[in-house]
């Protein structure tokens, strides 16, 4: 797999023989990410194998959050939406049984976060507590949208699941 300047020199090689508007659209790309294309080539993803690739490499540029660089976050962000549709389609969840303040949860421990961390995303300590103690059912529209921004979730996270007349039976 090559690396750094290998790429460089691969990519190099490579653009000779490409038709020149192909060519000039390689080299507007920056390194980082044809480094990136390199390790893990943007493609869908079909089994779990590639799956778990992707998922190592998000996990790693994950933990430099605000530390990469344009051509790591744009590759960053379509690797991300590729694992996402993989995850959708191969490992749907059942949410009919997950609360709002389970998912919230669960976000939470998997971001890292603390209760001092979700307050100041949400503006408010107290509404943090009480939202991750089960105290308050679901947060507030605004919460939410804050919520969903961050965690990149839906907002039917979030809210209360209507109860239907099977519910009640």
């Amino acid at each position: 797999m090559p690396r750094g300047n290998d790429v460089c020199a691969v990519g190099l090689q490579l653009m000779k023989h490409l038709a020149g508007p192909i060519r000039l659209a390689l080299l507007a790309l920056p390194e980082s990410y044809l480094a990136l294309l390199a390790e893990f080539p943007l493609r869908p993803i079909r089994n779990g194998t590639e799956y778990a690739r992707a998922a190592k490499i998000i996990h790693r540029l994950a933990l430099r959050e605000g530390d990469l660089d344009s051509g790591e976050e744009s590759y960053l962000e379509v690797l991300e939406a590729m694992v996402e549709r993989y995850d959708l389609e191969h490992n749907p969840i059942n949410t009919d049984d997950v609360s709002p303040t389970r998912a919230l949860r669960m976000l939470v421990e998997q971001a890292g976060m603390n209760v001092t961390e979700l307050g100041k995303l949400l503006g408010s300590k107290g509404a943090a507590s009480e939202l991750l103690s089960g105290k308050r059912k679901e947060p507030s529209k605004a919460q939410i949208a804050k919520l969903c921004a961050r965690f990149k979730v839906n907002p039917a996270a979030f809210l209360l699941r209507a109860k239907t007349p099977a519910d009640a039976a």
